[in-house]
């Protein structure tokens, strides 16, 4: 997220009229006869069942077999007691061993070609993909850089150094473009058990926000998707804002652009605004952008490239294994803020890809492919996500099965389906609907959510797990629910009918409410969280999300980490592991100063565990100096925690 007064993905741009999740939340516990206002407890109760669909409600052995840690504000990573936590591959690290960029000089003095051949800012989204499938000492560590800490239009905190920044020069441009994007970094474990980086490995690569790309499926030629420069509409140059990610059975790393939003704006003085409707729906400012990269480039000036916006806001898949390959964006998933993907599989062997929209009041979609998954065949395999349905979630409260707090319907996002009656915009064929997802969304009355963030799906019992962040600025409310602040955020799964993931009707119910216990006013509350969320194990803003193979739950937050107020003893963001069964949650890890926990992936053999710390120090005055300590500036880096009996990590 930016260095915002207010982050953007707290501002809506959802001016429909439909249905908040938080109003199906509230019928839902007033027609199961919860008490009202002031019995937060009973509520609380309610919401921490055990796990519909995940076998007897006997009592069973926590999969929790760590000491939780204790909240800190302290600027180093904490990990649990027996596990070691160890910084690996921070920002700028050289890819390579000669050349540009085989050095950082550690002040942010680097110039955009140097910056092409090292490791990007701002790690994000990751995957570990084994050399050979199943090594757990060598392979390629992908990750995604989501975007440039900001503080004003013109000073990036760290990318040029600690000193403001001049007003923006083309070779600043260059560089900050060469930040953002993906890095593919081969890495392999030494004789004493250490990771190194595999420098002038052939499968090192940097894909940027200029790296030419492949616009692919049903919206790929479309006239929306064509510029002066691309006439045909099918190639694009760049991914940037990428935030979670995801990845395929047939061994691609899918990254999600998020706040592309953010790198557009106009540098043309008129009178006249110039943005579409669909433009003002997805954010895109009518002023020079926080980054001003339309100040250098005219691509990102929508005055002058009117339809450079809608080629981004894609899934992007990337073959990692494959240097020669060109990215391609995948049409057929929708536009939006992608946050991340989760894949999961039909009965029948399509292929399912969940994705939510990380925007207060935003939506939930799924994906279904038109064929079906054929083992071992790469080349089969190859397009699934070229063709196939759309759907978005809209949430009710029906009847429930269970534990379960209400029902829910996937509604296909398809011209011929959009009311007479919607008038806000004017679909001109499907390629349309999915370049403007979000107003198709609002056409066929999807249900508001809280910002939804990362989605995963239970390794076993196929149930679907979201983050919904936060919604500071949501205003409804009622006696069983008085969060007219949704400050703290909350997990909601769903289970689809019959356990199949091509069913379009499903149950939820809500797994964790984040909250504070601690602050007196909300004790008796639901701002005190669920009965799952303790003194010991205080939260915010959940956002990364994952299951491991054992069926452990990983949390990751990326909130306020003032630790005062609201927020008191809370410290700074974590990483937290939850039992879905008996919905037990632990503090497993504790960040530095102002950073964002993000991006998980482990090992085959489950004995390495990586994660990323975004952005720490990230509002510059009395910030962090992490990883590098003393008073370097701070720097975006990945962590490796191991157990030190070398055994299973959360066991």
């Amino acid at each position: 997220m930016e260095i915002k007064s207010i982050d953007s993905e707290d501002l809506p741009t959802n001016t429909s009229q439909n249905e908040h999740f938080q109003s199906v939340v509230n019928r839902a516990i007033n027609r199961r006869g919860f008490l009202k206002f002031g019995s937060g407890a009973a509520v609380a109760t309610f919401l921490a069942g055990p796990l519909a669909g995940c076998g007897s409600s006997d009592p069973v052995p926590s999969l929790l077999g760590f000491k939780a840690v204790a909240a800190n504000a302290l600027d180093t990573v904490t990990v649990a007691e027996g596990y070691t936590a160890t910084t690996f591959v921070p920002w700028g690290t050289p890819l390579f061993s000669s050349g540009a960029g085989a050095t950082w000089g550690g002040t942010g003095s680097e110039t955009a070609a140097d910056q092409a051949r090292q490791v990007g800012d701002n790690h994000d989204g990751m995957h570990f993909f084994s050399i050979d499938g199943t090594s757990s000492t060598e392979g390629l560590l992908v990750m995604n850089h989501e975007y440039n800490t900001t503080v004003s239009t013109t000073n990036y905190l760290t990318l040029f150094g600690p000193t403001p920044a001049p007003a923006n020069t083309l070779e600043r441009v260059n560089k900050a473009i060469n930040s953002w994007g993906c890095s593919v970094i081969h890495i392999k474990k030494d004789t004493a058990n250490k990771w190194n980086v595999v420098k002038d490995s052939s499968y090192n690569r940097r894909i940027t926000a200029a790296t030419p790309m492949q616009l692919t499926g049903p919206a790929s030629g479309d006239a929306l998707l064509k510029t002066s420069v691309d006439t045909t509409g099918t190639e694009v140059l760049g991914t940037f804002n990428n935030c979670g990610n995801g990845i395929t059975p047939w061994g691609t790393y899918l990254t999600c652009e998020e706040n592309f939003n953010n790198n557009f704006g106009t540098t043309v003085a008129t009178s006249v605004d110039g943005r579409t409707v669909s433009m003002k729906r997805y954010g895109i400012t009518a002023a020079t952008s926080g980054y001003a990269w339309e100040t250098q480039i005219d691509r990102f000036d929508y005055k002058k490239e009117a339809n450079e916006s809608n080629r981004h806001g894609w899934i992007v898949e990337i073959d990692p294994f494959d240097v020669t390959s060109k990215p391609k964006k995948r049409t057929a998933l929708g536009r939006f803020k992608h946050e991340n993907a989760a894949y999961a599989f039909t009965k029948d062997k399509r292929v399912v890809v969940y994705m939510g929209d990380d925007q207060a009041d935003d939506y939930i979609y799924k994906f279904i492919s038109t064929d079906k998954y054929v083992e071992g065949n790469q080349r089969a395999n190859a397009n699934l996500l070229d063709s196939g349905k759309l759907y978005v979630a809209k949430f009710g409260n029906g009847s429930t099965t269970g534990d379960f707090m209400g029902t829910g319907e996937w509604v296909e996002l398809k011209l011929s389906s959009i009311p007479s009656s919607y008038t806000t915009y004017t679909f001109s064929n499907q390629a349309d609907v999915l370049i403007n997802a979000r107003l198709a969304g609002d056409a066929l009355g999807a249900t508001k959510m809280d910002r939804p963030e990362w989605v995963t799906v239970h390794p076993t019992s196929g149930e679907v797990y979201v983050t919904l962040t936060n919604n500071s600025g949501r205003t409804v409310a009622d006696e069983a629910n008085p969060r007219t602040s949704n400050i703290y955020g909350q997990i909601v799964r769903w289970r689809e009918t019959g356990g199949d993931a091509a069913a379009l009707t499903f149950d939820w119910d809500i797994f964790v409410l984040a909250g504070n216990p601690t602050v007196t006013a909300n004790v008796g509350t639901t701002k005190a969280g669920s009965s799952n969320v303790t003194a010991d194990n205080t939260f915010n803003s959940p956002d990364g999300l994952g299951f491991d193979k054992f069926g452990r739950l990983w949390i990751q937050t990326d909130g306020s980490y003032d630790n005062s107020g609201n927020y008191a003893n809370q410290g700074n963001n974590s990483m937290l592991a939850a039992d879905p069964v008996s919905k037990e949650i632990r503090r497993f890890l504790v960040g530095p100063k102002q950073c964002e926990v993000t991006g998980l992936t482990f090992t085959p053999d489950s004995k390495t565990l990586f994660i990323n710390i975004q952005h720490p120090g990230e509002r510059g005055s009395n910030g962090s100096n992490w990883p590098d300590g003393g008073t370097a500036m701070p720097r975006s880096a990945t962590v490796i925690i191991t157990k030190n009996d070398g055994g299973v990590i959360g066991t």
